[in-house]
């Protein structure tokens, strides 16, 4: 299993045996053959990365099926050049260092998530979207600006003070005549509007929400989206916690759990994405 992903962050277990096997005596590494010699240049190789993940260029998977790829680590500086490469319309710059001054400001999605949301809803050619979790607003707005004028998007958020900031937004950026604001639980909302008759009616859903929930949500978002329309769910990689095995506390082992049943559920084709704190795509078949 490749237990190494494209962020800063190395696996542990990995990381642990290279440490062990590099300090016996010299009589133990007995390279009888070039596959030992491999295996031995490989393990040096993960502790020196791993021990100073903050430089590393790249990163391999633990696997050797996987044919020592090299994957792109992301270390501050060169993070701070893709950022410097994301067209960030102002008034979503605005709203971001609004926000970094609030409480819970680390729970809204980066400038490059943003636009990524904002491409797929136009590669969809998407008029009807859905966002659970808006907090200030930052994606919600992202995928406004990118809807034409006859599209909408409802907007859930239960958090009344969040909401205010997200709506001053949407009329600053002149979208609130996209944007349908529901205060409340989302399952809630999700549910009242599959009463409602609107199923297989929106092309987008993109959940940022309460993660314990993220089984229930894609469950009823299923039932919302068309065939060919597209969910995304943030937080998949959880800061690299989902890849810990000494890590089990309710939301890690519940998002863990959810990647494991998005893997094995034939109704969408899935693609994991290690941008922010991760993402999936997927695509109702």
């Amino acid at each position: 299993m490749a237990t190494n992903f494209a962020i800063s962050r190395c696996s542990v277990s990995a990381y642990q045996r290279g440490v062990v096997f590099l300090r016996r005596p010299p009589r133990f590494h007995s390279l009888s053959s070039r596959t030992d010699e491999f295996r031995f240049s490989k393990l040096n190789n993960l502790t020196r990365n791993c021990s100073s993940l903050s430089n590393a260029p790249f990163i391999v998977a633990d696997d050797d099926k996987y044919s020592n790829k090299q994957v792109i680590s992301i270390t501050t500086r060169l993070y701070d050049y893709i950022l410097a490469n994301v067209r960030e319309p102002h008034i979503l710059r605005q709203l971001r260092e609004e926000t970094a001054n609030m409480r819970g400001s680390q729970m809204q999605v980066s400038p490059d998530q943003a636009q990524l949301l904002a491409m797929l809803v136009q590669i969809l050619g998407a008029e009807r979207c859905i966002e659970l979790g808006v907090y200030t607003g930052y994606s919600s707005l992202a995928i406004a600006l990118a809807l034409p004028e006859s599209g909408c998007l409802v907007a859930c958020e239960r958090d009344v003070r969040s909401l205010e900031v997200a709506k001053k937004y949407y009329e600053l950026a002149g979208v609130s005549n996209k944007v349908i604001v529901k205060q409340g639980l989302a399952a809630d909302t999700l549910k009242s509007m599959i009463l409602n008759g609107e199923v297989c009616s929106y092309d987008f859903a993109f959940v940022d929400a309460e993660k314990r929930m993220n089984q229930e949500y894609f469950e009823l978002l299923l039932q919302l989206v068309r065939v060919g329309g597209v969910i995304v769910i943030d937080n998949v990689l959880w800061h690299g916690k989902v890849a810990d095995p000494l890590i089990n506390d309710a939301k890690t082992v519940s998002i863990r759990n959810f990647n494991r049943n998005l893997m094995e559920d034939k109704r969408v084709s899935i693609s994991m994405v290690p941008i922010g704190d991760g993402m999936t795509i997927c695509r109702k078949r």
